[in-house]
């Protein structure tokens, strides 16, 4: 049985689960260059949300490529298969959101789900934080207290 860990301790892999959207930006900015810079960071999550991988794609500047790096990290002869949920982040220290934001995340989805990959969350990170599952309508994807202890 695993607990939440110290709110100022990052969860450990294979252990803690990642089940808020507070922890799961925490993660994210410890693995993010600094200074910022374009950058796609992806957890991967098994299936009670404990981290099993962290992976940086460094280079991505160009909005569409977060669907790129989604479907590459989706791919069956690649992932590991204790993968569930996958947490996305997109570096974008110039800007925020773009237009088609709400759009890459229904497509980022897709990609994922074909696989049995949940996309639980996509940040992107820039001045602020946004998340573009917001722009697209879609309710939080964060699993329910009454989740976590069944």
């Amino acid at each position: 049985m695993s607990i939440r860990p110290h709110p100022h301790r990052l969860p450990r892999a294979r252990i803690d689960p990642i089940v808020d959207p507070t922890t799961a930006l925490r993660l994210v900015r410890a693995a993010m260059a600094l200074p910022p810079r374009p950058e796609t960071v992806v957890v991967l999550l098994d299936d009670a949300h404990c981290g099993v991988a962290i992976v940086s794609v460094d280079g991505t500047a160009d909005p569409d490529q977060v669907v790129a790096v989604v479907e590459c990290l989706a791919n069956p002869a690649l992932v590991e298969s204790d993968v569930a949920a996958m947490i996305v982040a997109s570096v974008r220290p110039d800007h925020l959101l773009d237009d088609r934001d709400g759009d890459r995340w229904f497509e980022m989805c897709d990609v994922a789900e074909q696989v049995g990959i949940d996309v639980v969350e996509w940040f992107v990170v820039g001045g602020r934080v946004n998340c573009p599952r917001d722009l697209a309508g879609v309710p939080p994807r964060w699993p329910t207290p009454d989740a976590r202890s069944a």
